[in-house]
C-alpha cells in the first residue's frame, strides 16, 4: 500500500497481503477514491451494523468497511475475493 494512504486507512493487512499485487493496486485505488468520498457513489451502508460496503476499481472484490465522517479515516475490515 503506498505510503501517502496509510495514515488514513485501518487495514486487514494479512488478507490484503495475501492478494496477488493486482488486485492490490485496484484496492490502493478504490481506496483513494474512498478517502475523498467514502459515502458516495458505488456503496452501500447496512443501517443495521454501519458497515459500508464497495468493490475494488474493476469491480471483481469487495471491501468492507467503516469510517468516521468527522475525521479522515477508513477501517477496511474485510477483503473478499
Amino acid at each position: 500500500m503506498p505510503d501517502h494512504i496509510l495514515g488514513w486507512v485501518d487495514i486487514v493487512i494479512e488478507q490484503y497481503l495475501a492478494l496477488p499485487s493486482n488486485q492490490q493496486r485496484l484496492i490502493d485505488t478504490r481506496i483513494q477514491q474512498l478517502l475523498t468520498d467514502p459515502a458516495g457513489s458505488d456503496t452501500h451502508r447496512d443501517p443495521d451494523t454501519d458497515l459500508w460496503t464497495t468493490t475494488d476499481a474493476a469491480g471483481s472484490g469487495l471491501i468492507v468497511y467503516i469510517f468516521r465522517a468527522d475525521k479522515p479515516r477508513l477501517v477496511i475490515m474485510r477483503l473478499v475475493y
